[in-house]
């Protein structure tokens, strides 16, 4: 099931920002999500949250992470 972020509106600059919560669809709608708290990365506020101020929109896949190269070309040179 894919995941949904939640994003809302500051309430004191108004700004859209991303709650960085995910969950699936399932659990929000039957979530209640009141009273949540969130910092507003453009203005610094920390505010509270109901359900009703969420948007969601579709949660990228997680990119495949490649490990660090390893040997002599991984050290770099002085």
């Amino acid at each position: 099931m894919s995941k949904l972020q939640l994003w809302v509106d500051c309430k004191s600059c108004g700004r859209e920002f991303d709650t960085r919560v995910q969950m699936d669809r399932k659990s929000f709608d039957r979530g209640t999500l009141a009273a949540n708290y969130h910092l507003c990365p453009h203005c610094g506020e920390r505010r509270t949250y109901a359900k009703a101020d969420y948007r969601t929109k579709d949660a990228l896949p997680a990119r495949a992470v490649s490990p660090p190269p390893t040997g002599p070309q991984s050290t770099p040179s002085l």
